[in-house]
């Protein structure tokens, strides 16, 4: 595997998706690559943030339903020993999935689901926690489909309202993905508006966003020409003259 290769592998390391081979190879790329040990340390940190933004308490009942349950069910007794010509499974690990990101928002997912029949008897709490997991599904998607990209790229500024954020970014899925950090709390009837920043042309809105949720996220598209991501203080529902305030608190190069 070539360096070039070596580099776009970050994303699907941060994850645990690469092969034996894969993961030996590039652990070895690592220790010689400061950027790419440092863009593994953020899309760890991302994909941590991510899964903790869908985790769920369980219901309040769980554990005494649960008990209940397995003090109703009828354990069956150990195996002595085989049978004659019996063949002993084989408890190979199933493949890793590479979805980057979605990786630790599925493991968040995952928990609305955990003892499913015993903590949900009513069907329709049921089918409301599934479209629930759905949709939250349907909302990490575009940031999976980034940090799985193989032209995935990371960089982070800060604010000078306190805070930052960093930028994920794939320019062949023409799609960047900004996630706070730390970015401070917005006034009352105020919020933060990102800008894409083009050489010779006016910004162009990128969404919006509120500080004081430390790892919020922003998805923006149409990267094509853009050369910086800005955030400008706004009122709420965003610039009425749809250029940026004097109020500009952060300013990065896209990264490379």
């Amino acid at each position: 595997m070539t360096m070039p290769e070596m580099h776009t592998l970050t994303g699907a390391y941060a994850v645990d998706a690469l092969s034996e081979l894969e993961r030996a190879q590039f652990q070895r790329h690592l220790g010689e690559c400061a950027s790419c040990a440092q863009e593994v340390l953020e899309l760890r940190m991302t994909a941590t943030r991510l899964g903790a933004a869908l985790a769920e308490d369980p219901p309040s009942d769980l554990k005494r339903r649960v008990l209940a349950q397995a003090m109703a069910t009828r354990q069956q007794p150990p195996k002595a020993s085989f049978e004659a010509g019996e063949r002993i499974k084989d408890r190979r690990r199933a493949p890793r999935w590479a979805i980057a990101a979605a990786a630790a928002a599925i493991v968040g997912l995952a928990g609305t689901a955990v003892f499913g029949g015993i903590a949900y008897d009513n069907h329709s709490r049921l089918t409301a926690a599934r479209e629930q997991a759905d949709r939250d599904a349907d909302r990490y998607a575009p940031v999976a489909e980034v940090l799985s990209a193989a032209d995935l790229r990371t960089g982070h500024a800060d604010a000078s309202v306190g805070g930052g954020g960093t930028v994920m970014m794939s320019r062949a899925k023409d799609r960047l993905v900004f996630m706070s950090a730390q970015l401070a709390k917005n006034d009352p009837g105020r919020i933060y508006q990102a800008w894409l920043m083009y050489p010779g042309a006016a910004p162009k809105p990128a969404g919006l966003i509120s500080g004081g949720q430390d790892g919020a996220l922003l998805v923006a598209d149409g990267l094509k020409g853009a050369e910086k991501f800005a955030l400008s203080v706004e009122q709420d529902g965003g610039s009425p003259t749809g250029t940026p305030s004097k109020d500009v608190v952060m300013v990065m190069s896209m990264p490379t």
